[in-house]
């Protein structure tokens, strides 16, 4: 989605995009450029130096320390996926938004109230206070656990289809 047409090239062609400009790998970005050019942060001497070493997981435990460039960094990005989320709240009114992956993983609550005072702000009042906002317990594996639960529904179905077949034809 795109979230400002005039913002940084994306990894599918196009400006701007909210991969671009939030994911985990633009605040990690964002927080290295601006150590590497001279901003003062906390996050150099929790990995001992070493920038390869930032993670997301760093970052938020950084700003939760009172970093002021990782708290910057995250309430921008958090600020754009509140934005958007509103969005998406306020055209298709989805009972429950759940997050995975490691930024809501390591930001919990620390993220999630901030997602939520945005879409409070931005979306319908009765959309945006009807949305349940959730972070998925399922860790990393929930992407492959949502494919297998797909492929056994579709395998159950065609079974019980195969099967209601049989016996009306009996």
């Amino acid at each position: 989605m795109t979230i400002d047409e005039d913002g940084p090239l994306c990894s599918c062609g196009n400006r701007g995009c909210l991969e671009a400009m939030a994911s985990c790998a633009a605040i990690i970005h964002a927080v290295r450029s601006a150590i590497e050019q001279g901003v003062n942060s906390k996050v150099p001497e929790m990995v001992d130096g070493n920038l390869d070493r930032i993670g997301v997981e760093v970052i938020v435990q950084a700003a939760k320390e009172n970093d002021t460039l990782s708290f910057r960094v995250l309430h921008e990005a958090i600020s754009r996926i509140g934005i958007m989320l509103a969005d998406v709240i306020n055209l298709l009114n989805p009972n429950c938004v759940v997050f995975a992956g490691p930024l809501f993983r390591h930001g919990d609550d620390f993220l999630l109230d901030q997602v939520k005072e945005v879409i409070r702000r931005r979306a319908l009042e009765k959309s945006g206070n009807e949305a349940k906002l959730r972070v998925s317990s399922l860790g990393s594996e929930a992407a492959a656990l949502g494919a297998a639960r797909l492929i056994t529904q579709q395998v159950l179905e065609k079974l019980y289809y195969e099967k209601m077949a049989l016996h009306s034809r009996a």
